[in-house]
């Protein structure tokens, strides 16, 4: 139970980034302004990971805008862009028929800017996903069920 409020916070905040302001760009300003922990590698932009925690999942549509692993907190985040509502929907599709079960899933309308944000918590008994979906961005959080 505590590391399924652990991960449903997580994907709370997942949830609440992507319902930031839009018009921000994901291209930082200098170097001096992304710092990263020694734990987080900045993987291959373009590229769908390979590695344990992407291991088993479907390749989401779209293209891979950033990707990280953070060993120390033992996750993989992955954001793509290009991405539709119909495409969401067929992913969600593929990762139901590869076993991942919907724990939570929310839904809301983002006042003053005409679409809906879409956070959504799934298991297979080995990994926890949290996905959030924007239009045209797609964000997937994934770490190992460690119970």
């Amino acid at each position: 139970m505590k590391k399924y409020i652990s991960v449903f916070t997580i994907m709370v905040m997942i949830f609440l980034a992507a319902c930031s302001n839009q018009n921000t760009s994901s291209t930082p300003t200098s170097n001096g302004n992304n710092t990263q922990s020694n734990s987080v590698t900045k993987l291959d932009e373009g590229v769908w990971p390979a590695n344990e925690y992407t291991e088993g999942l479907p390749v989401a549509p779209g293209t891979v805008a950033w990707a990280t692993l953070d060993t120390e907190h033992e996750n993989c985040n992955i954001n793509l862009t290009g991405i539709s509502e119909n495409d969401y929907n067929e992913y969600m599709e593929l990762l139901n028929q590869e076993g991942f079960s919907v724990i939570e899933n929310v839904s809301e309308e983002i006042e003053g800017e005409n679409y809906v944000s879409i956070g959504t918590l799934l298991s297979n008994d080995e990994k926890w996903l949290s996905i959030s979906y924007i239009p045209d961005s797609l964000t997937i959080y994934i770490s190992f069920d460690n119970n």
